[in-house]
């Protein structure tokens, strides 16, 4: 029966926050996107959905916020802090914005990495593999053709080999060389 009250206070939690979102981001949406950390496209979103459908998706059992705070050191500090609300205001904002300016500059890392890998495919896909992979395959398959030859011609190859051996020696001979 616990179990019934939590996940009916989580589902009015999140219709509450959901209510919250899109409320604040029709009042003044570029303050909601920061405090809220979501982007543009997502706001957009946010703004259009009808409230039959915020309480659908705040129907889930599990909560759609989350904890902004990124370790117990943080909150910590808030708890501890001045008794001063407006220093402790501050204070929040700053470790807010702190871990939001992390989160971003990891957001643009992993999109950079993404952009590289995707850029790095279409290069592979119009140009071929790059240089040193280019030049190991070839090799690979120069090799492979060689070693095919030599097995077509191999009984040819070991008696023009010998031949070749017995004309050297011959010449060495007629120079006066000892071979």
């Amino acid at each position: 029966m616990e179990t019934d009250h939590l996940l009916d206070d989580i589902r009015e939690v999140n219709l509450s926050y959901l209510l919250l979102m899109q409320r604040l981001i029709n009042t003044d949406r570029e303050a909601a996107m920061f405090r809220l950390k979501i982007d543009d496209e997502m706001a957009d979103l946010l703004s259009r959905i009808p409230v039959s459908e915020l309480v659908r998706l705040a129907r889930c059992n599990q909560l759609l916020c989350h904890f902004s705070l990124q370790d117990a050191d943080q909150l910590h500090s808030l708890v501890r802090a001045n008794s001063d609300d407006r220093m402790r205001q501050v204070h929040a904002a700053i470790l807010l914005g702190s871990n939001e300016r992390r989160a971003a500059n990891d957001r643009r890392q992993s999109e950079r990495r993404q952009g590289e890998r995707r850029q790095g495919d279409r290069r592979i896909h119009d140009q071929g593999p790059p240089d040193g992979v280019e030049r190991r395959v070839e090799e690979r398959r120069q090799d492979e053709r060689r070693g095919a030859e030599d097995r077509r011609q191999g009984p040819r190859r070991a008696a023009d080999r010998a031949e070749e051996g017995d004309t050297r020696k011959e010449h060495r001979g007629a120079d006066g060389r000892h071979g």
